[in-house]
């Protein structure tokens, strides 16, 4: 469109222009500018109600007609436009301020058409500025009377698949590091008018936990990117803002940003939580990406501690802790004190030993804990319904899950105690008779039978089901998450297998914390991966083979190597068979452990359902701020816990502001095991099993976050473990914990802290992985090689010096992540 007297393209105006197309415009044409999504359009200046006003009065309908040449500018716009329907907003240069919002006080019209409409929905705007409404906010204010410049501000009608608001701080507690979003399905007028119940949903870092609301409106990938588009809002003009935003044709569009008014400050360092370490040197915790809530202190965590001690059964270790220091979850690891403690443990360890318990702990995994504790567990899953318990019976129900988790936990951790001695041993076997290094020893346990692949080969299930029938793989073509009414009509076995999965596969807790939501309540996350890996080619079946085939091949080189020195085979064999025996049981056993707590995680829900609607509560989620035992107080004696929940809010906020240092205190010196002249006096066995213990250690716990912080910046090479052969060259994609899941794309290069058996469903999706912590014998370093993808542990800040969509090439066998520079 040619230059036309008082019309200015919205992506040609700034801040610099709020006096000639008002404050609203001028921000989205900042913003337009800067990249941001803002819908194409035009503005009316202010000059243009100047000039009507000198032929007439505006705030009425049988007013003048407009003046010519402010008739002829709409009617450039409205030839510009043809009949596509536009958005027609005030822009006045008094609204959207720091201190005065102004929000609610001027008009918009939506869907209009033609340039008739356009002109009546111009002077409805202006006729807006005239009202009593305002006249009585700018008295309420002090403001005076008179302020009548407004532009209007003309865009392009998107037609909007859900709509709302974000604020970028909670515009109720201060916290600045919460996103609080209100979505509805459709245009976001009905939000803005009273006419829907929207969904609320809080963003905190990369987690987007759904308050209230149905989830037919967002999706959590949706919100973290509506929560992302806050973020950039609030940086760029340096303090919190209120957008409003909406989601067309599959992409998201930013509407209008304006300060937060009225923002309480940010919640303060609670009283009486001094940050005071315990004696002794503390790590912070792999396994907690940020502070935990306190219901999963009062019921998962406690277990854990509880536990963890059996991880050391037949080590030299002394103890193994977890506390809770600033809000943070550190652990520390101290050997036994002096030469009697050394003694006394030592002793304890070959009594176990030579009765063989490591053995017998894993017979008594097959034995009892598999088809007990697991027939126990999924009983609880499939024939109750804790919506349909009474109060008793629902405290009852999570009685009985907090003894199976307790149980299922000491499981766990007796079976990697067990596992890595027998590990262990066969590292120590192949270093001393075959001379092999960790990486040629490992190839002798991959793809051995356990559930640590089973969610990514049933979800190749899923994959194959969808791949053959079109009108399934259409609608999941659509970015939109689709009902299971929808997925059954286009393909009913691809529905009920998804149900399958999700009961079988994706109901265990998405990481140490029950607050966050499992992948059985995301669906649309499994399906994201289903839909990214349709007509990728992957064969779990073909793959599985050729792991099988490799551990084969490398059994039968070191029999043939073996063959020279016969008296070795024995020990060669009895390690083989008792390693293989316990390897994959580690994740096995961790994956009742994690349906145990899912199930905690669904009762608790029902508890904070009922407690909201008792009033007790504002929010369900506001359930994960209590204990266990303060949530059921409340039920049972109908006070709500207000002081607690606001107690416990503030001490989180402070606590994700205020992390911690990586660790406290003075690292112990020295390799932590007997000295050299000590071990030669131990009899045979006692000094085999020490030295498979510092094997692992050495191996395992030896190399976590040995690197030192880089320096060099985005464009140098990161460097850690080389962990799974391989080259690799594709986007970085940072996931700090499951709930980012749904950001990741086909061929990504996976980055993140650490990964547990969650993230094997990822794996066949992903072209290489890098983490900040690990070792070769740690999760993401095992469930690589399983899966054959390059991967580089133990980087120490990868997720800092990295950043989504930089493309690098990961050397998995060199332990380098190099960032590209070129063409790729």
């Amino acid at each position: 469109m040619e230059a036309v007297a008082f019309v200015r393209p919205l992506d040609e105006v700034g801040l610099g222009d709020v006096a000639e197309v008002g404050h609203k415009s001028a921000v989205l044409g900042e913003l337009s500018a800067a990249g941001l999504p803002v819908p194409p359009g035009w503005v009316l200046t202010a000059d243009a109600l100047d000039r009507a006003l000198a032929a007439g009065p505006v705030d009425r309908r049988d007013g003048p007609e407009l003046p010519d040449d402010v008739a002829c500018a709409l009617a450039a716009i409205a030839e510009e436009l043809g009949e596509r329907p536009v958005a027609v907003r005030s822009s006045a240069t008094d609204e959207d301020l720091v201190g005065t919002s102004y929000a609610g006080q001027y008009e918009s019209v939506l869907g209009v058409r033609g340039p008739t409409a356009l002109g009546a929905a111009v002077r409805a705007c202006w006729a807006s500025a005239f009202t009593d409404r305002v006249a009585v906010y700018e008295g309420a204010r002090g403001d005076g009377a008179g302020r009548r410049r407004m532009g209007v501000l003309i865009q392009r009608m998107l037609r909007a698949e859900a709509a709302g608001v974000a604020f970028s701080a909670d515009p109720v507690t201060g916290r600045r590091d919460q996103v609080r979003i209100s979505a509805v399905r459709g245009l976001g007028d009905r939000l803005a008018a009273g006419r829907s119940d929207a969904e609320e949903w809080s963003v905190v870092d990369d987690m987007a936990t759904l308050v209230t609301g149905a989830r037919d409106a967002l999706t959590p990938a949706r919100a973290l990117l509506v929560a992302e588009l806050a973020r950039h809002v609030e940086q760029r003009f340096g303090r919190p803002q209120d957008i409003e935003w909406a989601f067309a044709d599959g992409r998201l569009w930013l509407l209008q940003a304006r300060p937060i008014t009225a923002l309480p400050d940010p919640p303060p360092r609670p009283a009486g939580r001094p940050v005071q370490p315990p004696p002794g040197f503390w790590r912070r915790s792999n396994y907690a990406a940020r502070p935990l809530s306190p219901m999963a202190r009062s019921t998962v965590l406690r277990g854990q501690a509880d536990n963890l001690r059996h991880l050391l059964a037949y080590s030299l270790g002394q103890s193994l802790e977890l506390r809770e220091i600033g809000g943070w979850l550190y652990s520390r690891f101290a050997m036994p004190d002096g030469p009697a403690g050394f003694a006394a443990k030592l002793n304890q360890v070959m009594a176990a030993v030579r009765a063989d318990e490591p053995a017998g702990t894993v017979r008594r995994w097959h034995a009892d804990w598999l088809p007990r504790l697991g027939g126990a567990l999924e009983r609880e899953r499939d024939e109750v319904d804790p919506a349909a318990l009474d109060d008793d019976q629902l405290r009852a129900h999570l009685t009985r899950l907090l003894e199976l988790a307790h149980e299922a936990s000491e499981a766990h951790f007796r079976i990697g105690g067990a596992g890595m001695l027998a590990l262990g041993e066969l590292g120590l076997a192949c270093a001393e008779l075959l001379g092999w290094d960790t990486p040629s020893t490992l190839v002798l346990l991959t793809g051995l039978p356990g559930r640590t692949t089973e969610p990514s080969h049933r979800l190749a299930e899923l994959v194959r089901l969808a791949e053959g029938e079109p009108a399934l793989r259409a609608l999941l073509a659509d970015d939109r998450t689709p009902s299971r009414s929808a997925l059954a009509a286009a393909s009913p076995a691809f529905a009920e297998a998804f149900d399958r999965y999700l009961r079988d596969c994706a109901l265990r807790a998405a990481g140490l914390d029950i607050a966050n939501p499992t992948m059985a309540e995301t669906p649309e996350l499994v399906l994201a991966l289903v839909r990214g890996r349709l007509d990728q080619g992957f064969d779990p079946a073909e793959d599985a083979l050729q792991l099988v085939r490799q551990r084969a091949g490398a059994v039968a080189r070191a029999r043939a190597e073996l063959a020279r020195t016969p008296e070795h085979l024995p020990r060669f064999n009895r390690a083989l068979r008792r390693a293989q025996a316990a390897y994959p049981l580690r994740d096995d056993s961790g994956n009742l452990a994690k349906l145990a707590a899912a199930l905690i995680r669904r009762a608790v829900l029902v508890v904070g359902d009922r407690l909201v609607a008792r009033g007790l509560l504002d929010r369900v989620d506001e359930v994960f701020l209590l204990e266990l035992p303060e949530a059921l107080a409340a039920l049972a004696g109908g006070e709500r816990p207000d002081g607690i929940v606001r107690a416990r809010a503030a001490e989180l906020a402070w606590a994700q502001a205020n992390p911690g240092p990586p660790s406290y205190g003075r690292p112990p010196e020295g390799p932590g095991g007997p000295p050299a002249a000590v071990l030669e006096m131990l009899p045979e066995d006692a000094r085999l099993v020490v030295r498979a213990g510092m094997w692992v250690w050495r191996e395992a716990a030896g190399n976590l976050a040995k690197h030192e912080a880089h320096d060099g910046g985005s464009g140098s090479a990161v460097r850690g473990i080389p962990a799974s052969a391989g080259r690799y060259t594709g986007p970085v994609r940072v996931i700090v914990d499951e709930s980012g899941f749904g950001a990741l794309r086909p061929g990504d290069v996976l980055v993140c802290p650490q990964t547990t058996a969650e993230w094997s469903v990822l794996f066949p999706n992903i072209g290489a992985l890098v983490t900040d912590q690990g070792g070769l014998l740690s999760h993401p370093a095992i469930i690589a090689r399983e899966y054959r993808v390059p991967a580089v542990v133990a980087t120490g800040d990868a997720t800092r010096l990295l950043t989504d969509d930089q493309v690098v090439t990961v050397d998995g066998g060199a332990g380098v992540v190099e960032p590209v520079t070129g063409p790729r």
